[in-house]
C-alpha cells in the first residue's frame, strides 16, 4: 500500500450488511411497487427480471469473482454460504463480456421501473432516497477499501477518485 491508503476491509460489520442488504431490497421493492400500481403483467415481469438478472447476469458475473464469500467467508449483500453454494469461485479477472453483462444487470434493475417511477413521483424520490446512499456507500467508503481488485466498479472508481 501507498501513504496514506485505506487499510483493506476482510469482512463486513452486521449493520452494514443489515443495512446494504436493507436498501437493495428496498429499492427493489419501490420500483416494483411503481410497477405493479399500473400493471400486474409488467410488475410480475419485473421481480422476474430483477430475479433472474441477479441469479444469470449480476451474480455469476461479480460476486463469482469476489473473494470474500470465498476466502474470507463473509459476503456484504448475500449469506456467504449461500454465493459459495450458487457459484465456484473464478478468480479476481471479470471478462470483457462479463463485465458488460453485468453492467446490464445493473443498469436494468435500475432503468427499468423509471418508465413508471416518473408516474408516480413520491415513489421516483424515495426509489432514488433509498438508492443513493446504496451507491454512495460503494463509492465513498467500500470501492478503497476493497480486495476484489479486478471489480469494474473499482477499477472505474480508482480512475475518477
Amino acid at each position: 500500500m501507498t501513504a496514506g491508503a485505506q487499510r483493506f476491509v476482510d469482512g463486513f460489520p452486521n449493520w452494514q450488511k443489515l443495512s446494504m442488504r436493507g436498501l437493495f431490497i428496498a429499492v427493489l421493492a419501490v420500483g416494483a411497487v411503481a410497477v405493479f400500481r399500473h400493471s400486474h403483467v409488467w410488475g410480475w415481469i419485473y421481480l422476474a427480471v430483477a430475479t433472474l438478472g441477479q441469479l444469470v447476469l449480476i451474480v455469476p458475473n461479480l460476486c463469482a469473482h469476489c473473494p470474500y464469500p470465498y476466502h474470507y467467508n463473509d459476503c456484504l449483500l448475500a449469506p456467504a454460504g449461500l454465493m459459495r453454494s450458487i457459484f465456484s469461485y473464478r478468480g479476481p479477472t471479470i471478462s470483457r463480456r462479463g463485465r458488460l453483462t453485468l453492467a446490464a444487470g445493473a443498469a436494468g434493475l435500475v432503468l427499468i421501473p423509471q418508465y413508471w417511477l416518473l408516474q408516480e413521483p413520491v415513489l421516483l424520490i424515495f426509489f432514488w432516497v433509498l438508492l443513493l446512499p446504496f451507491l454512495a456507500f460503494f463509492r465513498l467508503y467500500l470501492c478503497r477499501r476493497c480486495r476484489h481488485t479486478g471489480c469494474p466498479a473499482n477499477l472505474f472508481l480508482c480512475l475518477i477518485r
